[in-house]
């Protein structure tokens, strides 16, 4: 280790970016990605809240909680945590199109799963309209603590 005292800081950056050069400014933080809410359900979906609410209710506040806060019951053994829908940046980037990829495919290096081994399309459009509903159109803003 004590070789890469030697090392140039610039050299380090090229390896691995986290490590900028010293006599260089970090880059200002990047501005936050807000999504197109506009944007409908894939594949011409309508997803139907009601179903969308039981089946969240059932299988998903037990991790992302039933304010969708990511304060579930298991939140507390589970690392990563939760998203927490109610952060602003999760309801600026999660939309429709957004909230129905990540329950169908899941989340790689979690604990979420890929839903779409045990539910069609039409069921993935009910859980995610309801989540869009309930958290991120019309949820309470900036109430969460934690989550991605």
């Amino acid at each position: 280790l004590s070789g890469l005292a030697a090392v140039p800081s610039a050299v380090l950056a090229e390896v691995n970016p986290k490590f900028p050069p010293l006599n260089k400014p970090a880059a200002p933080a990047p501005k936050p990605v807000v999504a197109d809410m506009s944007l409908p359900m894939p594949q011409g979906l309508k997803g139907d809240v009601a179903k969308g609410h039981d089946f969240y209710m059932q299988n998903c506040s037990t991790c992302h909680g039933v304010t969708g806060a990511g304060d579930g019951p298991r939140a507390y053994f589970i690392n990563p945590v939760p998203r927490d829908f109610l952060l602003k940046s999760s309801q600026q980037r999660l939309n429709r199109p957004a909230l129905f990829k990540a329950v169908a495919k899941g989340s790689l290096g979690s604990e979420m799963p890929a839903w779409d081994k045990v539910l069609n399309d039409q069921e993935i459009a009910d859980v995610a309209e309801f989540v869009f509903q309930a958290f991120i159109r019309d949820g309470k803003k900036g109430t969460g603590s934690s989550g991605k």
